[in-house]
């Protein structure tokens, strides 16, 4: 039975009423909430000691995933990259992007308007990584990476890159993020 004039016209109206009302509803996402912390410590490649109002918390950095300490000498170099870039005592903004159940804060760092781990991905430091709590999908890590991979930069000198990090610890079955 072929759909009558009233019901093609009927879906056409929604279908502009559901395009013109995309926009708005990507316009209305709600940003991440951002806020001035001091830089404490960095404990490794991924994951920074900051004073918050007050208190030392620890903040993994979002979207990214730094060599396991058994993965040398990539795991220190992540970690030496980002203490150049976050010296002790510096102020930085955080992003929150999420908690984790080990009590961290999951973040973005920046200076200004610089993202602390673009640098850290495109000098092959650490991999782009979300599967880790995820909310990635607005950041250019995977593209950086990909650029990363092209200049064999890092940890991609090693033809295909080096063990994922995540790959080894379910390997060991160490479901713990480091």
């Amino acid at each position: 039975m072929a759909p009558t004039r009233k019901a093609v016209s009927r879906n056409m109206l929604l279908v502009l009423v559901i395009n013109a009302a995309l926009p708005m509803a990507v316009a209305a996402e709600p940003t991440h909430p951002t806020q001035i912390v001091t830089v404490l410590k960095v404990n490794n490649g991924q994951e920074v000691l900051v004073e918050i109002n007050g208190e030392g918390r620890a903040v993994r950095l979002a979207c990214i995933q730094a060599p396991l300490h058994q993965q040398q000498p990539w795991s220190n170099q992540a970690k030496s990259a980002l203490s150049k870039a976050l010296q002790q005592g510096s102020s930085v903004q955080m992003e929150l992007r999420a908690r984790d159940v080990y009590g961290r804060v999951i973040a973005r760092l920046l200076k200004g308007k610089t993202d602390i781990a673009s640098p850290l991905i495109s000098s092959g430091r650490v991999f782009a990584y979300d599967g880790y709590l995820g909310r990635c999908d607005d950041l250019n890590y995977q593209k950086l990476q990909s650029e990363a991979q092209l200049r064999e930069a890092g940890l991609w000198a090693i033809q295909g890159g080096i063990a994922r990090p995540w790959d080894l610890l379910e390997a060991t079955g160490n479901q713990q993020e480091p």
